[in-house]
C-alpha cells in the first residue's frame, strides 16, 4: 500500500510537471524558469511566450535558433547563465529587450541582422576586451545600452554611429583609458551617460557637442589637470546642474546633483570646475569657449601652454599671453628708421640744392652742354632785358664776353 502511494505522487510521463511558471498579465506571456538549473531550454514552453526569464541557470552556451518558434517573443532575459559562448544563429523579428548581464562573454557577436527590433541591449559584468567597429550596425532602434563592469580600455571611431536612437550609454567600471573624438556625435536623445569609474585622464575637446545631457556621472577617474583639461572644466562650469554620483539602486530622477565629485588627481583633489588654470589662456565672460578645442599637444609643455603656441597671439587671450606680439624684435621691422632714410639721404638730396653746381658754368671747359642748368638761367636773366637800354649796346666792341656762347 505504501509503495502504491508512493507511485500515485510521482509524475506521469505523459503529463510532466511543469518546469517554468506560466502567467499572463494582460496581452502578455511571461514564462519564468528563472534558478531551475537548466543546461538546455524545456521543450514544453508555450510558444505564444512574450517575455522569457531563464537567468540564474547552467547554460554556458546558448543558440538563438532554439527561440525560433517563439515569434511572439518581445523580451529575453540570460543574465547570470554562466555563458561563455552566445551563437546568434536565428532571427527573432519582435524582440525588444536582451539581458546578457553577469556572464562570462569575452566577445559580443553582431546582433543587428538577428534581432532588428532591438531597444534595450544589458551586456554589464561580463569579460569583454574590445569592440569591433561594426558591433552595433543594425541596431538602429537600440535607446538603452549597457557595458558597465567589463574590461575595455578603448572604444573605437564611429562605435555608435549605428545607433541614433539611443538614449542612455554606460561605460561605467571599465578601464578605459581615454575616448575617441565623436563618440556622442549624431546622439541626439542621449540623456544619460555613465563614464565613472575608469581611468580617464582628460576629454577630448568639442566632446559632448550640443547635448544637453541632462544625467551625467563622471566621478571616480584619475583625471588630468593642467591647460587640456580647460574644455571640460567649462562644460561642467556650464552644466553643474546635471552632473550627479552614482549610487545604486536609486533612481536617477531622485538624486542630487554633485559637481564637486569630478575631481583632478594631481591637483589635492580639487574639483576639476574651479581649477584655477594657472598659467593657461582665460577666457572672459563674453568670450567664446570653443578658443579652447584649438590647442594641440604641441602647445602643451609640463602642464602649460608653450610661449611659441600661435593661439597665445589671440587678442581675448590675458596679457601674459599677449607678451609675443608685443615683443621687442617683431615690432622693429615696421619701426626701422634705416628703412625710412633712403628716401630722405642727403646725398641724394644734395643735386638740387648745390649751388656749387651752378658756379661750373662760369668757367668755359666746365660750361659744356652736359651742364644744362646755365640754360635755365635765361628765363631768369634780367640783365638780357637790358638790351634796350642803349649804353649797355655800346659794349658790343667788346667782344670777348659775346664769345662765350660757342
Amino acid at each position: 500500500m505504501p509503495l502504491l502511494l508512493l507511485l500515485l505522487l510521482l509524475p506521469s510521463p505523459l503529463h510532466p510537471h511543469p518546469t517554468c511558471e506560466v502567467s499572463k498579465v494582460a496581452s502578455h506571456l511571461e514564462v519564468n524558469c528563472d534558478k531551475r538549473n537548466l543546461r538546455v531550454l524545456p521543450p514544453d514552453l508555450p510558444r505564444d511566450a512574450t517575455i522569457l526569464h531563464l537567468s540564474e541557470n547552467l547554460l554556458y552556451s546558448f543558440s538563438m535558433a532554439s527561440l525560433v518558434p517563439f515569434t511572439h517573443l518581445t523580451q529575453l532575459y540570460l543574465d547570470q547563465c554562466e555563458l561563455t559562448k552566445l551563437q546568434v544563429d536565428g532571427m527573432l523579428p519582435l524582440l525588444g529587450t536582451l539581458d546578457l548581464s553577469h556572464n562570462k562573454l569575452q566577445s559580443l557577436p553582431f546582433l543587428g541582422q538577428a534581432l532588428p527590433a532591438l531597444t534595450i541591449l544589458d551586456v554589464s559584468f561580463n569579460q569583454l576586451t574590445s569592440l569591433s567597429p561594426g558591433a552595433f550596425r543594425g541596431l538602429g532602434h537600440l535607446q538603452e545600452l549597457y557595458l558597465k563592469g567589463n574590461e575595455l580600455k578603448t572604444l573605437p571611431a564611429g562605435l555608435l554611429m549605428p545607433t541614433p536612437k539611443l538614449e542612455k550609454l554606460s561605460l561605467a567600471n571599465n578601464n578605459l583609458t581615454e575616448l575617441p573624438p565623436g563618440l556622442l556625435n549624431g546622439l541626439e536623445n542621449l540623456d544619460t551617460l555613465l563614464l565613472q569609474e575608469n581611468l580617464l585622464r582628460t576629454i577630448p575637446k568639442g566632446f559632448f557637442g550640443d547635448h544637453l545631457l541632462p544625467f551625467a556621472f563622471l566621478h571616480g577617474n584619475p583625471w588630468l589637470c593642467n591647460c587640456e583639461i580647460l574644455y571640460f572644466r567649462r562644460w561642467l562650469q556650464d552644466n553643474a546642474e546635471n552632473v550627479y554620483v552614482w549610487k545604486q539602486g536609486v533612481d536617477v530622477k531622485a538624486m542630487t546633483s554633485n559637481v564637486t565629485s569630478v575631481q583632478c588627481d594631481n591637483s589635492d583633489k580639487i574639483s576639476i570646475y574651479k581649477y584655477p588654470g594657472k598659467e593657461c589662456p582665460t577666457l572672459g565672460d563674453g568670450d567664446d569657449e570653443d578658443l579652447y578645442d584649438d590647442y594641440t599637444e604641441e602647445d602643451t609643455e609640463n602642464d602649460k601652454i608653450s610661449p611659441h603656441s600661435p593661439k597665445l597671439q589671440n587678442p581675448l587671450l590675458n596679457p601674459p599671453q599677449a607678451r609675443p606680439p608685443q615683443s621687442p624684435p617683431q615690432a622693429r621691422p615696421p619701426q626701422s628708421p634705416p628703412q625710412a632714410r633712403p628716401p630722405q639721404s642727403p646725398a641724394q638730396a644734395r643735386p638740387p640744392q648745390s649751388p656749387p653746381q651752378a658756379r661750373p658754368p662760369q668757367s668755359p671747359p666746365q660750361a659744356r652742354p652736359p651742364q644744362s642748368p646755365p640754360q635755365a638761367r635765361p628765363p631768369q636773366s634780367p640783365p638780357q632785358a637790358r638790351p634796350p637800354q642803349s649804353p649797355p649796346q655800346a659794349r658790343p666792341p667788346q667782344s670777348p664776353p659775346q664769345a662765350r656762347p660757342p
